[in-house]
C-alpha cells in the first residue's frame, strides 16, 4: 500500500483538482496518469561476484505509479504542478521495497511584463544505488529544491537574473561518499537574446553549507563548506536542424580547517542536437562534474561523460532508440598519511529500447541494456544487464 503521508498527499491534490474543474474553462489543463513498469536487474547490488558475502544476485522490481500534471494561466501568472505517488517492489529482495511521493511545483510569477519570475519546490525518493555506496542494506535518498528566481527586462536583448536556492539531500543511513547536506545558493546574472533565438548568459553562484549525519570512523569529516561557481550558458540555434546546448563552469568547494577535501575545477556539458531528416536525430553530450567523496582514501572525484543517442521515428506512433554512454570516475583528494590508490573506474554502458503509442492516451515501452565497469581497484568492477517494459495511461 502506499504510505499514508503519499496518499494524504495525493488526496489533497485531487480535492484541489476537482475543485479547479468546476471552474475550468476549455484552456485548463489537466492530466491524470497512471503508470506500471517491470524492471529486471541481473545483478542489483552491483557486484563483482569476488566476495563471497556479496554474490551476485538478480531480481525484478515492479514499479506502479499514480500521478498528475496540471498547468494553467492566470492572466500573467502561470501555475504548473506535476505530482506523483510510486510503490517499488522487488519480487526476492523484499526489504529494498520502498514508497515514494515525487512531486514539482512551480509558479512562474509576473509583476509586469517586464519583471517576472519563479518559485518553485521539487522532491525526489529514490533508492541510492549501490555503484559506490556498497552494503546490501535499503537506503533510500531524498533530494529536495525550493527556490526562486527573478528577471528583468533591461531594453530589448539584455536581461538582469537574480535568484536564491535551497537544496538538501537525507538518506535513511549515513553515507560517507556523498552524505546529507544542505546547500545555499545566492546567484546574480545577465542574459542576452539574439534575434535568432538563441542565448548567452553568466551566472555567478555564492553558495554556503552543511554536512548532517557524519559516518563514524571517518577521519577528517568537515561539517560545513563554502561553494562558488561562475557559469556560463548557450542556447545557440545554429540551423533549423542543429541546435547546442551548453553549461560551462568553474566550480570551487572549501572547507575550513580541512584543505585536503577542498575541490575545483571545471564543471558542465556540452549537449548537441541534429535532426538528420524527419524521422531521423542524434544526440551528443560531453560532460564533466565534480562531487563530493570524504571516505579515508580519497575527497572528492571528476567525472567525464561522453554518451551518444539515436532516435528513429518508424511512424507516427512508434520510435526506436539506440546509445552507447561511457562514464570516467577519477578518485583524488588524498588525506595526509594515507598512500594514494590512484582509483580510475571506467562503466560503459549500450541500451536500446522501443516507444509506441497505439491510441494518444497510451504508451508503451521496452528496453534492454548492458553495463559494465572496469577498476584500477580490486574487486570494483561488475556487469550488469537489465531488461524493462512500461506502460502509462494518460487522461
Amino acid at each position: 500500500m502506499f504510505p499514508t503521508r503519499a496518499a494524504s498527499a495525493l488526496a489533497v491534490l485531487a480535492a484541489i483538482a476537482t475543485q479547479q474543474q468546476a471552474h475550468a474553462n476549455e484552456q485548463d489543463t489537466w492530466i491524470f496518469r497512471a503508470r506500471q513498469a517491470l524492471l529486471y536487474d541481473s545483478n542489483v547490488f552491483r557486484s563483482s561476484g569476488e566476495d563471497p558475502n556479496n554474490p551476485v544476485r538478480s531480481d525484478t522490481l515492479s514499479r506502479s505509479s499514480l500521478g498528475m500534471e496540471f498547468d494553467k494561466r492566470y492572466s500573467l501568472q502561470r501555475v504548473e504542478l506535476d505530482a506523483s505517488v510510486v510503490a517499488n517492489r522487488y519480487r526476492s529482495t523484499e526489504y529494498l521495497n520502498f514508497n515514494a511521493l515525487n512531486y514539482r511545483a512551480v509558479w512562474h510569477w509576473s509583476l509586469t511584463p517586464r519583471l517576472y519570475g519563479t518559485l518553485r519546490r521539487e522532491q525526489d525518493e529514490e533508492l541510492n544505488t549501490y555503484d559506490y555506496y556498497g552494503g546490501l542494506e535499503r537506503n533510500v535518498r531524498t533530494d529536495r529544491v525550493t527556490g526562486g528566481t527573478a528577471e528583468a527586462m533591461l531594453g530589448r536583448d539584455w536581461r538582469l537574473l537574480g535568484g536564491l536556492e535551497r537544496e538538501t539531500r537525507s538518506n535513511e543511513r549515513p553515507i560517507a561518499q556523498q552524505g546529507d547536506f544542505t546547500l545555499r545558493n545566492t546567484s546574480i546574472g545577465l542574459r542576452h537574446l539574439f534575434p535568432s533565438g538563441s542565448s548567452i548568459s553568466y551566472r555567478l553562484l555564492d553558495g554556503q553549507g552543511s554536512y548532517q549525519n557524519r559516518v563514524p570512523g571517518v577521519s577528517a569529516a568537515p561539517t560545513s563548506f563554502d561553494q562558488f561557481q561562475h557559469e556560463l550558458r548557450v542556447a545557440w540555434s545554429i540551423t533549423g536542424k542543429t541546435s547546442v546546448a551548453a553549461r560551462i563552469a568553474y566550480l570551487k568547494r572549501e572547507h575550513s580547517g580541512f584543505a585536503f577535501r577542498d575541490y575545483s575545477g571545471p564543471v558542465g556539458d556540452i549537449n548537441v542536437q541534429w535532426s538528420a531528416s524527419g524521422k531521423l536525430r542524434f544526440q551528443g553530450l560531453l560532460a564533466r562534474g565534480l562531487s563530493a567523496n570524504q571516505t579515508n582514501t580519497s575527497s572528492y572525484f571528476n567525472s567525464t561523460r561522453v554518451a551518444i543517442n539515436t532516435y528513429w521515428s518508424t511512424s507516427a506512433k512508434t520510435i526506436l532508440s539506440a546509445g552507447y554512454e561511457q562514464v570516467r570516475h577519477d578518485f583524488d583528494g588524498v588525506p595526509p598519511g594515507i598512500t594514494a590508490e590512484s582509483r580510475e573506474d571506467k562503466i560503459n554502458t549500450m541500451r536500446v529500447g522501443m516507444r509506441w503509442n497505439p491510441i494518444d492516451a497510451l504508451a508503451l515501452s521496452a528496453g534492454l541494456q548492458r553495463s559494465r565497469r572496469t577498476s584500477t581497484a580490486n574487486g570494483a568492477g561488475y556487469t550488469n544487464n537489465s531488461a524493462s517494459v512500461d506502460a502509462t495511461f494518460s487522461f
